[in-house]
């Protein structure tokens, strides 16, 4: 049921792809309505346990992977961007902290959302991975979205370059552990991943890293950028 040579595969951009984007889009909406409806004791037990799930969630999920049977380190190891959100999602929802909910907008939303549209992903949806996949991904833009519409987390330009400046730590140290192990870690190292990505259009390696860099600082600008607008009216 974990296996990802089992027999169902899952294909880009078909109807099973839209049908869980839209089961998740669904649930997220859910979510913040309840956040929004909410009194204070109840909204704080509906996120406690939305985040002990994604925390066993998360566990469960590199558990699986860091099992000495099935380790390969050029996958295993809790180093992509989305599992650093994906834990941040879940941490924030039961101890919060200003810095998460910066990185959540800006990584998991900027960042992390692209696996939503171009899942790293093998098996279909009679495979337990395949959930857990989905899970932890689009659970972390919905964790993202609640904290903007139900917390009324509100970005600045200073949490931005905070989330740039993280992001760039970040690229040091995954690019370094590629390099020196053959590693494609944040999508930064000298190979291409299992499923179609806009990184197939970025050119060979490592000239393309500097097009990662460049789009996901845009990404993250973008995200900005409607704030900006609605102080300079408002101001």
């Amino acid at each position: 049921m974990f296996d990802d040579d089992a027999p169902s595969a899952f294909q880009p951009f078909s109807a099973v792809h839209g049908g869980v984007v839209l089961l998740f889009a669904a649930a997220t909406a859910m979510l913040i309505r309840i956040g929004r409806r909410s009194d204070p004791i109840r909204r704080a037990r509906v996120e406690h346990a939305l985040g002990w799930t994604m925390l066993a969630v998360w566990f469960v999920s590199n558990l699986w992977w860091l099992w000495p049977s099935r380790f390969e380190a050029h996958r295993s190891l809790p180093l992509q961007v989305c599992d650093i959100t994906a834990l941040l999602a879940a941490l924030a929802l039961l101890t919060p902290r200003p810095w998460m909910a910066v990185l959540l907008y800006f990584w998991g939303i900027g960042m992390s959302i692209q696996a939503l549209i171009t899942p790293d992903l093998t098996g279909g949806p009679d495979t337990i991975w395949f959930w857990l996949f989905w899970i932890g991904h689009a659970g972390t833009v919905a964790v993202a979205l609640y904290m903007v519409a139900v917390r009324t987390y509100r970005p600045t330009w200073r949490d931005y370059r905070f989330a740039v400046g993280a992001g760039l730590v970040y690229l040091v140290v995954v690019f370094t552990v590629d390099v020196l192990f053959g590693f494609n870690y944040g999508y930064v190292g000298d190979a291409q991943p299992g499923q179609p990505t806009v990184i197939d259009f970025l050119g060979p390696w490592p000239g393309r890293v500097v097009l990662i860099v460049i789009l996901v600082l845009v990404a993250m600008a973008l995200l900005m950028l409607p704030w900006h607008l609605a102080r300079r009216r408002d101001g």
